[in-house]
């Protein structure tokens, strides 16, 4: 079942034109195989999941705007139990949460420009949820992105 489930997951990677973005994006929700509470994240896995959180997407049909999101940086942090006062979701108190570190970019590509938010640094609180998958809950900004308008030629 995992196995066609990721098959799917892979399948259905959307590829747009050159012009309006510069690699296929991600189909999100990401397919994810289930685990228990306490066992250690996937690096790889929480890349993917990073890039839907944030937002990557492909354009409206006959649109352009299609966002990517690039995971520069990963840091699988030391684990924790929840804490309802730090922590957002449908966690536990016996619930572990693994602190993860995280610089990315996000960028809308357009016709004539690419609306860029580069290097911002957020570190995310992931957790297993009731369904056994990786949940983001709260996240804690380190650095604001940096915000620019790139023009096409």
């Amino acid at each position: 079942m995992i196995a066609r489930n990721v098959l799917l997951s892979a399948l259905a990677m959307t590829a747009l034109p050159a012009l309006a973005q510069p690699r296929p994006v991600l189909s999100c929700p990401v397919v994810q195989p289930t685990v228990k509470n306490g066992a250690r994240p996937d690096p790889e896995l929480l890349k993917n999941l990073v890039r839907c959180s944030k937002g990557e997407k492909p354009a409206e049909k006959g649109f352009d705007g299609a966002v990517t999101v690039d995971v520069a940086a990963l840091q699988v942090g030391e684990s924790r139990k929840w804490s309802p006062s730090r922590d957002s979701g449908n966690g536990k108190l016996e619930t572990i949460v693994y602190p993860v570190k995280v610089t990315y970019s996000v960028r809308t590509h357009y016709r004539t420009r690419i609306a860029a938010e580069d290097n911002a640094i957020r570190i995310l609180n992931f957790y297993v949820n009731a369904f056994g998958e990786w949940q983001s809950g709260s996240e804690e900004p380190v650095k604001s992105a940096e915000v620019k308008s790139i023009p096409l030629k």
